[in-house]
């Protein structure tokens, strides 16, 4: 193991059995001070003390080493009693300090190296750091999304974004990246060498798997290298992306309809493509209808959805049966 990995781990473990004790002790001796200062000066008449609240505030003054003086102790056995309280006020208070301050260091270690807990919910999980997925990054910025990144080496140029060092086939790792919370996850493909796509798929096909084993809820979202990965990936995965298939049919509608890429591309980078849900009012059109309806409202329909997946647009008699619509606002 890494040397300094290994005094990380010591180091944490100090910090945490070390932070409830010298609380204890700071407590115990705060305590101890009010109570016996008050029971020791209470009856000496020229004394500052003769209350427990005054007590308390003489208590915060001395181991605080601020020492107003406005609350005076002239009794023999308060004065020594007092020095005992200087003597260890200062000695747990300097212990707890230093405790809160390596919990402190440890949660940075920890951020650095990620070696921490996810806090986010509703998140996003993006599994495996690589350009694909820093250009997911580049375009989530500014939308409000908070993102997780699980990936197995420390990634430098995204301090904005919550990282766990871990593998997601690893339940523990994809508990640290607060999977139960998750609205999304993610699974890039490690690699992108044709050689080895069939195994590389599968090993992303079983890390679907344990993640839908431990939240049946959560939208996964897939990236695969063969084609042939398909029917076994679409039985654990909402959404399956194939590289290269978008950039191929990209490339041949550019042969059949000149300048369509840069079309799409623009269209999406614009956001203009809009999802609401269909309102009530609406529920007893048809297909045909609906969409008249919408494009007097200037809205062109796209497509429709129903459990989970989308569907063109199809005019037809048929009562509407979906959950909501996909269009672009046309002006």
């Amino acid at each position: 193991m890494n040397p300094f990995i290994l005094f990380f781990k010591k180091f944490r473990k100090f910090s945490r059995n070390h932070i409830m004790k010298a609380s204890l002790l700071a407590v115990s001796v705060i305590v101890y001070s009010v109570f016996s200062e008050y029971y020791i000066e209470n009856t000496v008449p020229s004394s500052g003390i003769h209350n427990l609240f005054t007590s308390l505030w003489w208590t915060m003054q001395t181991i605080t080493t601020v020492g107003y003086g406005d609350t005076p102790v002239y009794g023999f056995y308060g004065r020594a009693n007092g020095i005992i309280i200087m003597v260890l006020g200062i000695g747990s208070l300097g212990y707890l300090m230093a405790a809160l301050t390596s919990v402190l260091i440890d949660i940075r270690l920890a951020s650095r190296l990620g070696d921490k807990m996810a806090v986010e919910k509703k998140h996003v999980i993006l599994c495996n750091y690589n350009e694909t997925t820093r250009k997911v990054l580049e375009k989530i910025k500014g939308e409000g999304i908070d993102i997780v990144i699980l990936n197995d080496s420390e990634i430098k140029e995204t301090p904005e974004f919550t990282f766990i060092k871990g593998n997601f086939l690893r339940e523990n790792d994809l508990i640290k990246s607060g999977i139960n919370k998750a609205s999304s996850i993610i699974l890039f493909s490690r690699d992108t060498g044709e050689k080895y796509s069939l195994a590389l798929d599968a090993e992303t096909i079983l890390a679907a798997m344990v993640v839908r084993k431990l939240n049946k809820n959560v939208r996964i979202i897939g990236e695969i290298l063969n084609p042939d990965s398909r029917e076994h990936a679409v039985n654990y995965m909402d959404d399956i992306i194939i590289k290269g298939d978008v950039s191929s049919m990209l490339i041949y509608s550019s042969i059949m309809i000149p300048g369509i890429p840069e079309f799409i591309n623009e269209l999406l980078s614009t956001k203009s493509i809009i999802e609401e849900g269909i309102n009530d009012n609406y529920r007893n059109m048809t297909y045909t209808q609906f969409i008249s309806e919408m494009e007097k409202n200037s809205k062109i329909v796209l497509g429709f959805r129903e459990n989970d997946k989308i569907y063109l647009r199809k005019n037809s008699d048929e009562k509407i049966d979906v959950e909501s619509y996909i269009f672009i606002k046309s002006y």
